[in-house]
């Protein structure tokens, strides 16, 4: 598989989501639901403590790399299709997957909902509240639009049963976002943590 270029090289990422809660990502007070850690040196995969009874252990689950193309969804700002071809557009994003869980590092998202995730990343970062029109309608959105460009899909979850992974809300996909910027320098505590589900 390709390598993404603002990526460390060495050691490994470690994804931290607050399964119980299932915070959606819209509220700034969300933020520390969610976490990535960057480990320079990892021979070994990490074992987990002793968990309390909600909590629940995925083991260790080896898994492989593979390009893919992520084409844009049907919704995407700046990306135009006829009103007739969004269902086939749709089908066609989903097949990249193989019928397998759509498990993704980098690239465009499967949306599950809207396609204006790195927006929503920007302007929720920044202290704005979008679980309604408030933070939309915010004089600072429009100057803040522009730092979307910066964020990057990091990792999208799917639903899968086969490590014993929670269902996302109702079937839904995890999206864990980050500035190229804040990837680049090491910054994985900048990161930001979306849930969709339909």
């Amino acid at each position: 598989a390709q390598a993404i270029d603002w990526l460390p090289r060495e050691g490994a990422l470690l994804f931290f989501y607050d399964a119980e809660e299932e915070p959606w990502g819209f509220d700034p007070k969300d933020a520390g639901s969610a976490r990535v850690l960057h480990v320079p040196d990892l021979a070994e995969p990490a074992q987990a403590d002793e968990g309390g009874p909600g909590d629940f252990d995925l083991g260790t689950q080896p898994i492989t790399f593979a390009s893919i193309l992520s084409p844009p969804g049907p919704h995407r700002e700046g990306f135009e299709i006829q009103p007739d071809e969004v269902e086939a557009f749709e089908a066609l994003g989903a097949a990249v997957y193989g019928g397998k869980p759509r498990h993704q590092m980098g690239g465009l998202p499967h949306c599950v909902q809207n396609d204006t995730m790195e927006l929503e990343c920007q302007l929720v970062t920044h202290g704005l509240y979008l679980g309604d029109e408030t933070g939309w309608n915010d004089p600072r959105a429009q100057q803040l639009a522009t730092g979307a460009a910066d964020w990057r899909l990091l990792l999208q979850l799917d639903d899968d049963e086969e490590p014993g992974m929670p269902m996302w809300g109702d079937c839904g996909l995890l999206y864990f976002w980050i500035r190229e910027q804040d990837a680049r320098s090491g910054r994985f505590d900048r990161g930001w943590t979306i849930l969709q589900c339909g």
